[in-house]
């Protein structure tokens, strides 16, 4: 007797375990460590120590480098499809000159078959009731023969839409401007394990690892919250970063989700 229905593969259907087992499927969670977390001192677009930092309104750190080079390259796209969206606008325009064409020549045939052929009285008679008769799938927009409301030749001479304006945050996508940006000037200790420098609070000159640290605009100095805490006008003189990341799931999150099509 054969023994097919005690194989792994004979199951119709797949187990809890080969379902954990399939890479490909299914959402995978990682949980990371305190080595993928982000540091304070860290760019946002090159995750390496901020060379000549800058900071944006939102609290993001950068290197003055890469926030520029990230805005020389919105910029030349910007250009790219400024340069497309002229073309596409000319080309509606020229669209709309050829339908003001055909609607006046349309108009010519009209009056002169009225004035010259006298079948306006024929046309009258027959256009109502042409008008009047609709077929189901016209009526019932959920049959597979229905016509659309918005046929494909209104969204071809449709204008094409504006282009958005302005700079963005590469990280936020919200409007940013480059006037805006503010130097940071802390005070650095590289006296670390690794050798990586690392900023310090220019109050109490303790280490800031993922204690949330406060920016004077005005010299561009960090300082731990609970310092600032006690001044007045805060929101106007000092502007909250965005803290770096540890390993504890209490003070962010460290599970990361990667979504993938189920397997049933």
């Amino acid at each position: 007797m054969t023994r097919h229905s005690k194989n792994n593969t004979a199951n119709p259907i797949f187990t809890y375990h080969e379902r954990q087992n399939v890479r490909d499927f299914n959402t995978q969670r990682q949980r990371l460590g305190a080595d993928s977390m982000r540091r304070c001192e860290q760019c946002w677009l090159c995750l390496s120590t901020a060379v000549k930092p800058v900071c944006t309104l939102a609290g993001y750190v950068f290197c003055k480098e890469c926030i520029l080079k990230s805005c020389a390259k919105q910029l030349e796209e910007h250009k790219r499809a400024l340069a497309k969206w002229e073309a596409d606008q000319a080309a509606h325009q020229m669209r709309k000159a050829e339908e003001r064409e055909l609607s006046l020549e349309h108009t010519k045939r009209q009056l002169l078959d009225t004035g010259v052929y006298g079948v306006t009285s024929v046309k009258k008679s027959i256009e109502p009731s042409c008008s009047n008769t609709t077929t189901t799938s016209d009526s019932n927009f959920w049959v597979a023969g229905a016509p659309s409301k918005r046929s494909a030749e209104d969204t071809a001479t449709s204008a094409p839409s504006k282009l958005p304006k302005g700079l963005k945050c590469p990280i936020t996508g919200k409007p940013i401007k480059l006037k805006e940006l503010v130097d940071i000037n802390p005070d650095i200790s590289k006296d670390t394990d690794n050798g990586d420098p690392v900023w310090l609070c220019s109050v109490s000159q303790r280490p800031i690892s993922h204690h949330q640290a406060m920016l004077n605009r005005a010299t561009g100095r960090v300082v731990l919250r609970r310092y600032v805490e006690v001044c007045d006008d805060t929101a106007n003189k000092f502007i909250a970063l965005i803290p770096g990341g540890t390993g504890f799931a209490a003070h962010n999150g460290v599970v990361a989700n990667k979504y993938r099509p189920a397997l049933l």
